[in-house]
């Protein structure tokens, strides 16, 4: 019996060790666990040419899936209509597309539409549609470069197929990643975590100029923009005595400066409560985060998982 606690427990350092000596993607930071959300992430290296997919392993991720790919025929992050460049940014797939809707001799067996342009980069100006994850024909080089989209073999793209939620599976393209060892990607990922529990800690404790200084001057949320925002929230400040914002299972994405939060929010007043998906848009601006853009939406608290439901009242559909 000793003999099998030490040889258990030699197995155990073992796999620490080894654990401590990987790499993982900085800005990949937490998938979440519960079944709101994707269990998976896609994750494109443009400079190796090479896609990956990662899942949560425990309190941290691990890779399950990597690829050759093919990019953008021009070189750097996509601007315009037809500059033939891949994007760069954090992306959501919207869905599959097979023959004969689309022709096998350029999509091979199937596509998966992406949020091309999304939210940071409609701020930015940018243009542009039509960027997929898609496949080719087997006699077709993977070199030869794609006008835009990530481009992968049949046979993957079959492969990849099953890791995909619409609308909930993320795809992160970089033109380069950058990895950090356990210990510091922990450290990247509290500290981002910290700016979340900070914003709700404002809120619950109705310092209205501290909760107001997380948001940028273009904030927007359905019906809302950062004056009509402020105000709205001064209201709910005087007509609730107790505001407690409880947040699990967030899913934390980084993409340079830009973060997207997505997160399980039960909000709790003594005079309303409601319980939802919570989604963050944020961008770094000298040195801290500002939230651009809130949005929420109704669900039914199910224990690990959450069915939709409709808003319960007025307060539900704006934003507590």
């Amino acid at each position: 019996m000793s003999r099998l606690i030490l040889s258990t427990s030699l197995f155990a350092l073992l796999s620490l060790t080894a654990r401590a000596q990987e790499v993982f993607p900085e800005n990949l930071l937490q998938i979440s666990a519960t079944q709101a959300f994707s269990k998976y992430v896609f994750v494109v290296d443009k400079s190796l040419r090479k896609l990956m997919v990662y899942e949560r392993d425990s309190d941290t991720i691990k890779k399950v899936e990597e690829m050759t790919a093919d990019i953008g025929k021009n070189n750097g992050k996509k601007e315009k209509r037809d500059d033939h460049k891949t994007p760069e940014g954090i992306y959501f797939f919207q869905e599959k597309k097979t023959n004969p809707e689309i022709p096998f001799s350029v999509y091979g067996k199937m596509a998966f539409t992406m949020d091309y342009p999304n939210l940071f980069d409609q701020k930015d100006g940018k243009t542009g549609s039509g960027i997929w994850l898609h496949a080719v024909p087997d006699d077709i080089a993977l070199t030869r470069g794609s006008r835009g989209c990530v481009v992968v073999r049949n046979d993957e793209i079959v492969k990849l197929e099953k890791y995909i939620s619409f609308k909930q599976t993320p795809i992160l393209i970089f033109d380069q990643i950058k990895y950090s060892t356990l210990e510091d990607h922990k450290k990247i990922r509290d500290e981002k975590a910290q700016f979340l529990k900070d914003w709700a800690l404002a809120w619950e404790s109705k310092d209205i100029d501290r909760y107001i200084s997380f948001y940028d001057e273009s904030f927007t949320a359905p019906g809302f923009n950062f004056k009509t925002w402020k105000r709205h929230k001064e209201k709910l400040k005087n007509r609730y005595s107790l505001i407690q914002v409880r947040l699990d299972q967030p899913f934390l994405l980084v993409h340079n400066n830009q973060m997207i939060v997505k997160t399980l929010q039960k909000y709790t007043s003594d005079r309303h409560t409601d319980y939802g998906i919570k989604v963050i848009y944020a961008k770094l601006i000298e040195g801290k985060y500002k939230i651009i853009r809130e949005e929420w939406a109704p669900a039914k608290e199910t224990g690990e998982s959450l069915t939709s439901s409709q808003p319960a009242d007025e307060d539900s559909t704006k934003h507590n």
